[in-house]
């Protein structure tokens, strides 16, 4: 399952699936906030008021629907239990065409959302940019950090990850991933566009995945071995950069392949490049 997520094959239709930067329009509720939110109210259409009522309502149904996953799953059932909690009617369930997806993009999304702010506040506080070891720290800090985020819901993580592996799901799945390694990579002080910058993310995605995978069957207290397997892998991905960056014509290839690859990832979530 994590071989076909990261394949070439799969990084490659990324970016011919979507292939205007408006042509994903689940991105609407899922990014949460719409084009017009911060419009005044009164300068507003009928439509556009509508449209962020819409995006509130969504998102206020998903947050309460995660309270029920433990028990009932990445399902319908979860969001209809979390829209009769805040006196909605079960049948709103509706609103998500694509059930669980839905429920796990937004836990996706908004998991991503504190990691930039982990990621903002550790760097506001220790410079890290002519430091490779602290940079070295802070990308594993912010990949423990983000992986605590799923321990709520452990139990029910394999069925999450069945469901984000089904082919209409991968590109949106994929692109959740490759822009929060890129986050990631950016508040760790690499933006310069060469092989480094390329096969940093692309090693940090696999690097994630199999700690994620890692953490699945676990059994060790607080995740101790997890940690562990995450700190060697992140020694391993730093290996191979250094190898990388020796070959011939690479730096060629990530200046046509890289930038084109995250940036349609950003495309396909609505997410603009704000920092």
């Amino acid at each position: 399952m994590a071989r076909n997520i990261f394949s070439y094959a799969s990084m490659r239709n990324i970016i011919f699936s979507c292939s205007s930067v408006n042509g994903c329009r689940h991105r609407l509720y899922c990014t949460g906030s719409p084009p017009d939110a911060n419009k005044s109210e009164s300068s507003q259409t009928p439509k556009e008021q509508a449209d962020v009522n819409d995006v509130l309502l969504k998102k206020q149904i998903l947050d309460s629907a995660l309270k029920f996953v433990q028990i009932n799953g990445w399902t319908k059932t979860s969001i209809s239990l979390g829209a009769e909690v805040l006196g909605y009617p079960g049948v709103i369930h509706g609103m998500f065409p694509k059930g669980g997806f839905e429920l796990i993009q937004h836990f996706y999304l908004t998991s991503n959302e504190k990691l930039i702010d982990f990621l903002k506040e550790r760097t506001e506080t220790t410079p890290i940019l002519q430091n490779n070891d602290l940079s070295r720290k802070l990308v594993r800090d912010a990949i423990e950090n983000r992986l605590r985020m799923i321990l709520p819901y452990i139990g029910r993580w394999p069925e999450a990850l069945a469901i984000m592996s089904q082919p209409q799901n991968v590109p949106t799945s994929l692109a959740n991933l490759l822009t929060m390694v890129d986050d990631i990579c950016y508040f760790a002080g690499d933006r310069s566009v060469n092989m480094n910058w390329y096969t940093r993310r692309i090693g940090l995605a696999g690097l994630y995945k199999a700690t994620e995978l890692y953490m699945l069957q676990d059994s060790s207290e607080d995740y101790i071995n997890t940690w562990g397997f995450l700190s060697r892998r992140i020694e391993e991905v730093e290996q191979l950069n250094a190898y990388l960056m020796q070959t011939e014509n690479a730096s060629q290839f990530a200046k046509q392949f890289a930038t084109a690859t995250f940036t349609t990832a950003r495309n396909i979530l609505g997410l603009n490049w704000n920092r």
